[in-house]
């Protein structure tokens, strides 16, 4: 048996999967909406109706007035919470409007480009210039 799953391993690794082992999972929640477990149910639920309803291939995005939630349409869960509330403080103390060195200092590393990513707690902030513009809740990164 221990053959056949060692041999499973290989075929795998082989062709090119990716494993659960190569990202890391997170839970994080913007008003009463969790990534990883709540639904388009919940969203309606606690939110009521989406303003707009955007269909792409792998999601649906729900767009709301202070942010969007990504539900993926194989398994109808939120993967990711887009948010523009800038009343909202995320887990790093940062909020939109704040600028890229606060970012910086919080996550005690250069950033350029027009993102950075918090891998410790699935955060990725967007910048316009140098100041965050929205501020992603993500149920999963790559490590």
């Amino acid at each position: 048996m221990r053959y056949i799953l060692g041999m499973m391993l290989a075929l795998l690794l082989n062709t090119g999967s990716v494993f659960a082992a190569d990202y890391m999972y997170y839970d994080s929640t913007y008003k009463k909406i969790k990534v990883g477990s709540s639904t388009e149910r919940s969203l309606k639920q606690f939110h009521g109706k989406a303003l707009r309803t955007i269909e792409k291939d792998k999601f649906t995005l729900f767009r709301y007035r202070k942010f969007d939630a990504a539900v993926n349409k194989h398994d109808g869960k939120v993967r990711s919470i887009i948010i523009y509330d800038r009343s909202f403080k995320d887990r790093n103390y940062l909020k939109i409007g704040d600028s890229r060195s606060k970012v910086e200092r919080a996550l005690k590393k250069d950033v350029s480009g027009d993102n950075a990513i918090d891998q410790v707690n699935g955060i990725v902030y967007w910048f316009d210039g140098n100041r965050i513009e929205k501020i992603v809740l993500a149920h999963r990164l790559h490590r």
